[in-house]
């Protein structure tokens, strides 16, 4: 119920001036308070006003934000894609690569078995080199022996008449001598090859009577 000034003045007339006092300065205090809830109020609607502003900036920002990040979004999402890919391609490459190392092993192991193989082969060889030098070393030297026992019996032989005439037979172009006196003997100036380390020597007629070599 509201009290008008006049009602109130009337009231207050019949009261004690003392007692008078004492409401009016209570009406005072909340007359003073009611002011600075006033100014309160009137400073939070105007904080208010300032934090609604505030928050229409935040969200316009959020929006261009928003709309910045949507194309390194689908650019992140593409990069994403590209590496999926790369990931992929380089694990097919390290499939191809343990592949060929699997391969080169393979390789390595085989041509570490030929190379052994190889070394035992030269070996044989070698081993035949030399057993056949040793052999043509003997050959050599019986071949040697030979010739001296035939020169040696061809010397022991005796003159055997043929129907061939003197001409055709051996004649010393020196001396004349013919049969008995002509005998072969090796040519140390003519060597025709060597069977191991022992060299093959031509022949070479030569006179008994005067030495002449023919």
């Amino acid at each position: 119920m509201f009290i008008s000034q006049d009602e109130m003045k009337d009231l207050m007339e019949g009261l004690d001036d003392k007692v008078v006092k004492g409401l009016q300065k209570k009406i005072d205090e909340q007359a003073a308070k009611i002011n600075e809830l006033e100014e309160n109020l009137t400073k939070k609607d105007e904080e208010l006003e300032n934090l609604t502003k505030v928050n229409d900036d935040l969200n316009s920002q959020l929006k261009e934000v928003k709309e910045n990040l949507e194309p390194k979004d689908n650019k992140i999402n593409k990069l994403d894609s590209e590496v999926y890919d790369l990931k992929k391609t380089i694990s097919l490459k390290d499939n191809e690569i343990n592949k060929l190392n699997a391969e080169v092993d393979e390789l390595k192991q085989n041509v570490e078995d030929l190379t052994n193989s190889i070394a035992e082969k030269e070996s044989k060889v070698k081993e035949l080199t030399e057993s056949i030098t040793e052999k043509e070393t003997v050959v050599g030297e019986q071949r040697a022996r030979l010739e001296k026992v035939e020169t040696e019996l061809s010397e022991l032989k005796p003159e055997v008449t043929t129907e061939y005439t003197s001409e055709e037979r051996l004649i010393c172009p020196s001396c004349g001598a013919v049969g008995k006196d002509i005998k072969s003997e090796e040519d140390k100036s003519k060597i025709l090859g060597y069977i191991g380390h022992t060299p093959m020597y031509g022949k070479v007629n030569a006179c008994k009577k005067c030495g002449q070599k023919f």
